[in-house]
C-alpha cells in the first residue's frame, strides 16, 4: 500500500510538472510572456536543471516584445537547457513539437532537438546584437559577469574596450586616455589611444616650448607619429636658447649635441660672426688660424684671411728689413700652416693678381697647386687647390683673351720621383676647373700664350743615344690640345719664352739667345759662352733683355729689335748659389731683375744702359721666385714657407 502510494504521488508531480511546461508554451503561442514566465518558474523552482522549463524561460524572457524581456537573464536559461537538452523527458518533448508546430511562421521538419538548437541560437545571437548595439556598458560587464564561459565572450571583451573608447573619447583628456591604456593594455583601440596620447601630449609639450619638454616627450613616446616634428622643435627650442645666452661656447655646445639640426647651418654662422669679431679684436695671427681653420669657407674666411694677410705682409717686411717709401702694400697668405712654395704671378688687365704656388701639408705629404685670386689692393677674392694623386708643382701662370687661367707645371704619376710628366689645367676667371691636361714624359720649363689663345710650351727632348736633350717648342690650342711642334739644332734646353706684341717669340735657352716669327722660324740668334747659361727674358718696345748665370758670374743682357746686342754686363757672384730669377721690363728703356742668394735675395733695378740704379737686399730665408709689372708697378712674388707678395709704386722705382 505503501509503494502505491509513492507511486501515485510521483505520477502526480510529474503531471503536474508537465502540466506547467504545457501551460507555458501555450502562454508563448499567444504571447502571454508573463504568465509563460510565471509557468516556468513554478516548474524551475521545483527543477531548476529541467530542460524544457529553461527552454520556455529563454525564449519568454528573449522577445523584445515582451513585458519581461531581459536578454541578458534569458541567456542564463538558454545555456541550461542547452547543456540539459538530452534530459527532455518525452512528455516536454511532445509539448515543445506541439509549440514549434503551432508558432512557426515557415514550418520545417527538422526533429524538435534540433529546433531547440537553432531557437537557442537565435537567442545567442540576439544577446550579442543587444549587446553592441545598446551601447550599455553596465550590460556589458553584466554579461562578462555572470557568463564567464560564454562562446563570445572574447567578442564582449571587445564591445566592452570599444564602449570604454567611446567614453574616454569624449572626456578626451591626456589623463584619461592612460588611464584606457593602463586599464585596456589588450584592447584593440591600444593604437589609437596612444594616437591620441601621442598628439595631446605634443600639444602640451609645445605649449611649454622648451628643450626639456621635447626630450621628455622624445624618451616617453619614441614611436610617436610626432616625433621627427618634435626633433625639429626642439632643435629651434635649443638654438633660440643659444642665441639668447650668444656666446661661443653655447653655439658650440648646440653644434655638438644636435648635428643633424637645421638650424646647425646658422649656428656655424653665428660662431663665424664671433669668433670674426672676436679675431679682429684681438688682431693676433693666432686668432686668425684659428678662425681659418675652423671655417676655411664663405666672406667670413676671406675677411679674416684677408686681414692675416695684411699682418703676414707687415711681418714679412719687418723680419726682413724691407723698407721702402715706395711700397704700397705687402701680403703674406699661410693657408693653415701648410708649406707654400714656388709662387709665380700674373696681372689681369683689370690690375687684379693671379697667384699660384706649390702647398703642402708636411714633408711626407703630396704637393698640390695653391690658386688664388686677389684684388688690386692685394685682398683674396678666391682661392682654390688643384692637384693629382701625387706631387704637382706649378711652373708658370697664364691668361687667355677670355681672362681663363692658364696654370702649367708638372704632375707625378707615382711616388717614384722619375715619373713626372708636363701638366697644364685652365681655370675660369671665378675659379671653376675647366680642364685638365698631362702633356707626357718631356722637359718643360718655359710657356706662353698669344692672342690667339695658342699655348707655347718650351723645354727639350731628350736623346736617348747621347744622354742631353734638343731644344724643343710645341704649341696647343685652347682646349690643350697639341697643334705643332719644333726641335731645333743643338744640345740644351729652353728655360723661358716672351712673346712680343705682333706674335713674335723671344727664346731664353741653355746658352742660346734667339727670336722667332710667328711662323716659328728664326729671325735671330746668338750663343753664350759655355759657362754661362740663360735663364729668362723679356721684351719691351726698345729691345730683348736676358738674364743668367754661371759657376763664377751672373749677366745681363739687352739685344736691339735687330738681334743686335747693345748690351751685356757680367758680375762676378758675392755668393757660391747666387743665380738669377726673373727679369723684367719696368719702362721703355729700364729693367727689374731678381737674384736669389744662399740666405736671401736682390731686387736690382737696371737702367738704360744696364747700369744698376738701385739694389733692394732681402736678408734671411726667403725666395723670390717671379717678378711681374702692372701700369709699371713693379710685384715681387717669394716664399718663406708662406706665399708673399709686395707691390711696389707704379710711379717710382723702388
Amino acid at each position: 500500500m505503501k509503494y502505491i502510494i509513492l507511486i501515485f504521488s510521483s505520477l502526480i508531480f510529474i503531471n503536474a510538472s508537465a502540466q506547467n511546461i504545457k501551460k507555458g508554451f501555450k502562454n508563448l503561442e499567444k504571447k502571454e510572456y508573463d504568465k509563460a514566465k510565471e509557468s516556468f518558474q513554478k516548474n524551475l523552482e521545483e527543477n531548476k536543471a529541467n530542460p524544457g522549463a529553461n527552454f520556455g524561460m529563454a525564449l519568454a524572457l528573449a522577445d523584445d516584445e515582451s513585458a519581461v524581456f531581459s536578454i541578458i537573464d534569458s541567456w542564463e536559461f538558454a545555456d541550461q537547457a542547452r547543456k540539459n537538452i538530452d534530459k527532455l523527458s518525452q512528455d516536454d518533448i511532445e509539448i515543445i513539437s506541439e509549440y514549434f508546430l503551432n508558432s512557426e511562421a515557415r514550418k520545417t521538419s527538422y526533429p524538435v532537438k534540433r529546433k531547440i538548437d537553432i531557437a537557442l541560437e537565435a537567442v545567442e545571437a540576439r544577446l550579442i546584437k543587444y549587446i553592441r548595439e545598446e551601447n550599455n556598458l553596465e550590460a556589458v560587464y553584466e554579461v562578462l559577469k555572470r557568463y564567464p564561459d560564454f562562446r563570445h565572450y572574447d567578442n564582449v571583451i571587445h564591445i566592452r574596450n570599444q564602449f570604454e573608447f567611446r567614453k574616454y573619447e569624449i572626456m578626451n583628456t591626456l589623463e584619461g586616455y592612460k588611464e584606457f591604456l593602463s586599464k585596456f593594455p589588450d584592447a584593440a583601440q591600444v593604437d589609437k589611444a596612444n594616437r591620441y596620447v601621442y598628439k595631446l601630449s605634443f600639444e602640451k609639450a609645445k605649449e611649454t616650448n622648451t628643450v626639456e619638454a621635447y626630450n621628455q616627450y622624445i624618451r616617453t613616446y619614441p614611436k610617436s607619429e610626432h616625433i621627427q616634428t618634435v626633433i625639429k622643435l626642439r632643435n629651434t627650442a635649443a638654438f633660440n636658447d643659444s642665441k639668447t645666452i650668444n656666446t661661443l661656447q653655447a653655439y658650440e655646445q648646440f653644434i655638438a649635441e644636435y648635428p643633424d639640426a637645421l638650424e646647425i647651418a646658422d649656428a656655424r654662422g653665428k660662431v663665424q660672426d664671433l669668433l670674426y669679431e672676436q679675431a679682429k679684436r684681438i688682431k693676433s695671427l693666432e686668432a686668425y688660424n684659428d678662425f681659418i681653420k675652423k671655417y676655411p669657407d664663405g666672406k667670413l674666411f676671406i675677411d679674416i684671411f684677408n686681414l692675416k694677410a695684411e699682418d703676414l705682409g707687415v711681418q714679412v717686411l719687418k723680419d726682413y728689413n724691407i723698407s721702402s717709401a715706395s711700397i704700397e702694400w705687402a701680403r703674406g697668405f699661410d693657408d693653415n700652416g701648410k708649406v707654400e712654395s714656388g709662387g709665380i704671378v700674373a696681372v689681369t688687365n683689370e690690375g687684379e693678381y693671379i697667384i699660384a704656388c706649390n702647398s703642402r701639408v708636411n714633408d711626407t705629404s703630396f704637393s698640390d697647386v695653391w690658386v688664388i685670386k686677389l684684388d688690386k689692393l692685394g685682398k683674396m677674392i678666391w682661392n682654390k687647390y688643384v692637384g693629382q694623386q701625387f706631387d704637382d708643382k706649378v711652373s708658370a701662370v697664364l691668361l687667355d683673351s677670355k681672362g681663363d687661367i692658364l696654370v702649367t707645371g708638372y704632375t707625378w704619376l707615382s711616388e717614384d720621383s722619375a715619373s713626372n710628366v708636363g701638366w697644364m689645367f685652365k681655370l675660369s676667371a671665378d675659379g671653376k676647373k675647366l680642364w685638365n691636361k698631362n702633356l707626357g714624359k718631356t722637359e718643360i720649363n718655359a710657356f706662353a700664350i698669344d692672342q690667339n689663345n695658342r699655348i707655347f710650351v718650351g723645354g727639350s727632348i731628350m736623346d736617348d743615344s747621347l744622354g742631353i736633350g734638343n731644344y724643343m717648342l710645341d704649341i696647343y690650342n685652347n682646349e690643350a690640345k697639341k697643334v705643332a711642334e719644333r726641335e731645333f739644332t743643338g744640345y740644351g734646353t729652353i728655360n723661358d719664352i716672351d712673346l712680343n706684341q705682333n706674335g713674335q717669340l723671344l727664346v731664353s735657352g741653355s746658352n742660346w739667345l734667339c727670336q722667332l716669327d710667328n711662323r716659328r722660324y728664326i729671325l735671330w740668334d746668338d750663343t753664350l759662352k759655355y759657362t754661362l747659361k740663360s735663364t729668362n727674358c723679356a721684351y719691351n718696345t726698345d729691345g730683348y733683355y736676358f738674364t743668367g748665370y754661371g759657376n763664377e758670374s751672373v749677366f745681363y743682357a739687352k739685344y736691339l729689335t735687330n738681334g743686335k746686342k747693345a748690351w751685356f754686363h757680367e758680375f762676378p757672384k758675392t755668393d757660391p748659389l747666387q743665380t738669377s730669377v726673373d727679369i723684367i721690363a719696368v719702362g721703355s728703356t729700364s729693367v727689374a731683375v731678381a737674384e736669389q742668394k744662399t740666405n736671401g735675395a736682390k731686387i736690382k733695378y737696371l737702367g738704360a744702359e744696364g747700369k744698376v740704379i738701385k739694389v733692394i737686399e732681402i736678408n734671411g730665408p726667403i725666395q723670390i721666385n717671379d717678378l711681374s709689372v702692372f701700369e709699371k708697378g713693379l710685384s715681387v712674388v717669394a716664399t718663406d714657407g708662406n706665399l708673399i707678395i709686395v707691390k711696389y709704386l707704379s710711379d717710382t722705382t723702388f
